[in-house]
């Protein structure tokens, strides 16, 4: 009498390989569509992220600071070199020790739109004004300002599409806020009105 050999046929493997490929293509675009969001959260974050330093700074150096976004490559001496754009994926943040100087070099802090994003940023950025600049008490001298992020090659913003787009608000009292568009009021990450 013969014993059965333990483990798997071929065809029971083969099966099993099929079905988990099946599995993963099925999940592909939904994990495309996290990246994507992923992505444009991250842009949103490191926009919010150099509004509020700049607030800060002010505050803590008791006098102005800019925040700038700007399209001009990153590079040293960016501070008093940038053109500001409002369509700028880049920003330094910047202070001077009057309005007839330079601004300190180095800048306060500065963001390239490549960090984390590869060789090519995914989204697009389109602002009120390019420059944001705060007092010694944090308040926008510049006044309210909204930073809108999209990203158009991945689709439609949330409800019509899948992309999660978001807002940097920035408030005539120097209030920073970082809102889902698709976020219902109520919602703690919801634009206010």
């Amino acid at each position: 009498m013969q014993r059965a050999q333990p483990g798997f046929s071929l065809i029971e493997l083969s099966i099993v390989i099929t079905i988990i490929a099946i599995l993963i293509m099925l999940g592909m675009p939904s994990f495309s569509e996290y990246m994507a969001n992923a992505r444009l959260g991250a842009a949103a974050q490191s926009f919010y992220t150099g509004l509020t330093t700049a607030r800060s700074e002010a505050i803590r150096r008791n006098g102005t600071v800019e925040f700038a976004m700007t399209n001009t490559p990153m590079a040293p001496g960016i501070e008093n070199a940038l053109l500001p754009d409002i369509t700028g994926k880049n920003w330094v943040v910047r202070a001077r020790p009057n309005a007839i100087s330079l601004y300190d070099s180095p800048p306060i802090d500065s963001k390239t739109a490549l960090e984390g994003s590869g060789t090519v940023p995914r989204f697009t950025v389109n602002a009120t004004a390019a420059i944001v600049t705060f007092d010694g008490l944090g308040a926008a001298t510049s006044g309210a300002n909204t930073i809108s992020i999209d990203n158009p090659p991945a689709g439609l913003c949330v409800p019509a599409g899948p992309v999660r787009c978001w807002d940097v608000r920035v408030g005539a009292g120097g209030q920073v806020q970082l809102c889902d568009r698709a976020a219902v009021l109520g919602d703690s990450r919801a634009c206010g009105p």
